[in-house]
């Protein structure tokens, strides 16, 4: 396909609104399943009437038509071009919210939005100007850093579960972000497998498939949990700021892709990934959420009773 960087552009902030609009949606209609209570966490039960509601449906077809309009900007323009543009979805999802919930933006919610995009798309940039031209790929590596990642994001949702109340809404959706982060390096390991090694026998091979399919699934519902426990604007703000920064250290670490990183470029990368996570850090402390997040005693919804038992 013949590069068009303007219409890659074009297509890439289409994609930002669409999930901004979608992250919303299906805030909305998590909440309404949910309730009123913040830090709660969703039943087996409550998880099928989320996804059987219809704007929570509504909200999944924009997150598909965001996801294939940025796949088709990638194949337009350069990563260099895309990546730090979809981070946009960040203030739209702060500007729709705002509108939607009937409230202002304070200036140190925009300042805390400022550091997490400035901090991604920065990390982004030093990332791609020194990644290598091709990944390695060494069996062993790709099966610790892969069951490494699920088990770092294990260890995030159970502080969503069980952590502090004003925390667990950062913690889902940290969770959530860096299977999606290393899931973007899984899925660049099995398009160099297919086209370099025989790969049809591979249990390797079918292991990092099946984490794909695992990884979405289970992201899929800490980010719902995301929404039960908080605000919209920190669910995809934690997704922009911490989903780079797990997909590129995933990258250095099992694909090999540092070979080319000076101490600089990693210092460099370590400061700007910092300045992204404290800025959504900052939002989930000062968004009128946290608030109310503060004041409820930890409970939790068990989910075979769906019943709220007091720690």
């Amino acid at each position: 396909m013949t590069q068009n960087i303007s219409l890659a552009v074009i297509l890439t902030v289409i994609a930002s609104v669409a999930l901004a609009v979608a992250s919303v949606v299906q805030h909305s209609a998590v909440g309404t399943t949910a309730g009123p209570e913040p830090g709660a966490k969703l039943s087996g039960g409550q998880l099928l009437a989320v996804i059987r509601n219809p704007r929570w449906l509504g909200g999944l077809m924009l997150t598909g038509v965001g996801a294939v309009l940025q796949m088709t900007a990638l194949l337009l323009a350069p990563v260099t071009v895309v990546q730090p543009i979809g981070v946009l979805a960040v203030p739209w999802t702060i500007l729709l919210a705002a509108r939607v919930h009937k409230r202002p933006i304070t200036a140190a919610m925009w300042g805390a939005t400022s550091l997490t995009v400035l901090g991604t798309v920065a990390f982004a940039w030093v990332a791609i100007r020194n990644a290598a031209p091709y990944p390695v790929l060494n069996d062993a590596w790709l099966v610790l850093g892969t069951l490494a990642g699920f088990g770092i994001a294990g260890l995030l949702a159970f502080a969503g579960a069980r952590g502090p109340v004003a925390w667990r809404c950062l913690a889902w959706s940290a969770a959530a972000a860096v299977i999606y982060g290393a899931e973007s390096g899984v899925v660049k390991a099995i398009g160099h497998y297919t086209t370099s090694r025989p790969w049809l026998g591979s249990p390797v091979f079918w292991m990092l498939a099946g984490s794909i399919v695992a990884g979405m699934v289970l992201a899929g519902i800490w980010i719902q949990q995301g929404y039960a426990s908080g605000a919209a604007e920190i669910v995809v703000g934690t997704l922009n700021a911490a989903g780079p920064v797990a997909g590129v250290a995933y990258g250095i670490a099992v694909l090999g892709e540092g070979m080319n990183l000076t101490w600089g470029s990693a210092l460099l990368m370590l400061l700007f990934a910092a300045v992204a996570i404290s800025g959504v850090v900052l939002l989930s402390r000062i968004h009128p959420d946290a608030g109310a997040a503060a004041t409820v005693p930890e409970t939790s919804i068990d989910p075979a009773t769906s019943t709220v038992d007091q720690p």
